[in-house]
């Protein structure tokens, strides 16, 4: 994996530090628009807040595609459809099944807290406080307006999708971007709602006692302290070492969906295809509309779960070594970046405000650009071993075969 992982970090390097600083700068500059719309008005600056999170998910994405070419077991399907205009549309392709398994790493592991605080410094920047306005960017209440705007995004991109073959290609630009709003909206309400949930509990006569007598043991329970305290890090070492690099990894199967074929389905178990079967002997039993309906409300779930569901267990399959070595190199990528951080600040040493306020961010952009391309390699390249021997994911191409989807 790690022989991998040099040859193709040595032939792509150019092309991962590329869109690395093209989706960085145009999430930059759709912060930077998104703020100042969004002092005037709130709800328009959530609707450009998800342009900046396409941004970052379309160089991701595009750096997984050009490591594609030197990983030896992911061959491209399309490898015909040379030059720019080919890349461009697997491109497309890759962003709008990979966004909202990207939305799960996305608010799992804090992003969206960061584009949150960029999106609100962004804001107060540019504010003009001296003609009394003040920064509103960040005012998300649940009305009418945000719960209308929910659903419409995503009657939108329901129809989108339920019609894509009929529509012209350039429609898959703008499903991407709706799925991003509502997704995005919904988590921004989600948040606003269970911001409130613990001071409710505080301050209702009936639960109030009970909050009070779990804080008092708590305090009056030093091993009961510990205990949460060492589970909170546990938890917390887990999400950063374990089930961030898998969940990257299950968006890199996303992105490389269909670089397997439908024969390798062939390598499922015997109780597995005995199950299929049964299953699908069921459906045929339903009637027509039933099917109908319920493939039509599913699909989009399907197209997107059931790769996620399989590049994990192709991981998995890969065996003990394959997926310890995997997670070790990650992390130490990942700590490494963090001590080159320390060690830069240590060696320049106290300066004037004046000082990091210019350099703070080169900094910052310096090692995240180093990270982030050997991290997403590393990703790559334990796909490519997995891939190697292990079971292909599915596909929702090859979910559709007939022996495995029924007749409608």
């Amino acid at each position: 994996m790690l022989t991998t992982a040099a040859r193709a970090l040595a032939r792509s390097w150019p092309g991962l530090l590329a869109w690395f600083l093209a989706g960085w700068t145009a999430r930059l500059l759709l912060l930077r628009l998104a703020g100042a719309v969004g002092n005037e008005w709130p709800l328009l600056g959530q609707l450009i807040l998800p342009l900046a999170v396409i941004a970052r998910l379309a160089s991701y994405v595009a750096m997984f595609l050009v490591l594609r070419s030197a990983l030896p077991h992911v061959p491209d399907p399309e490898s015909t459809a040379a030059g720019w205009r080919g890349f461009l549309s697997r491109w497309g392709t890759a962003i709008s099944a990979a966004i909202l398994p990207f939305f799960v790493i996305y608010a799992a592991w804090g992003m969206i807290a960061e584009d949150s605080r960029d999106y609100a410094s962004s804001a107060l920047d540019q504010a003009n406080y001296f003609a009394d306005q003040s920064a509103r960017a960040l005012d998300v209440t649940v009305d009418a307006w945000s719960l209308s705007l929910l659903a419409v995004a995503f009657a939108a991109r329901w129809l989108l999708q339920r019609f894509r073959e009929k529509l012209p290609r350039w429609t898959a630009v703008v499903s991407a971007y709706l799925e991003a709003v509502w997704v995005l909206v919904a988590l921004l309400i989600v948040r606003e709602l269970l911001a409130g949930v613990p001071n409710w509990f505080a301050t209702r006569r009936m639960f109030a006692p009970v909050v009070d007598a779990v804080v008092r043991w708590r305090d009056d329970t030093p091993w009961f302290r510990g205990l949460g305290d060492a589970f909170s890090w546990l938890m917390t070492q887990l999400g950063d070492v374990v089930f961030q690099p898998l969940a990257w990894v299950a968006l890199a199967g996303v992105v490389y969906l269909g670089s397997r074929t439908v024969a390798d389905r062939s390598t499922a178990g015997a109780r597995t295809r005995r199950a299929r079967a049964v299953a699908v002997e069921r459906w045929n039993r339903l009637p027509g509309w039933v099917r109908t309906g319920v493939t039509a409300i599913t699909g989009g779930f399907q197209e997107r779960w059931l790769p996620i569901a399989g590049s994990v267990r192709l991981i998995w399959s890969a065996g003990p070594l394959v997926l310890a070595g995997f997670l070790l190199a990650y992390a130490v990528v990942h700590a490494a970046g963090e001590w080159a951080g320390m060690g830069l600040f240590r060696m320049l040493g106290p300066n004037p405000y004046a000082f990091w306020a210019a350099v703070d961010e080169l900094i910052d952009l310096a090692i995240v650009m180093i990270v982030i391309p050997l991290q997403l390699v590393l990703v790559a390249a334990a796909y490519d071993t997995a891939a190697r021997g292990g079971v292909a994911p599915l596909s929702p191409v090859a979910a559709a075969e007939p022996e495995a989807v029924p007749n409608r």
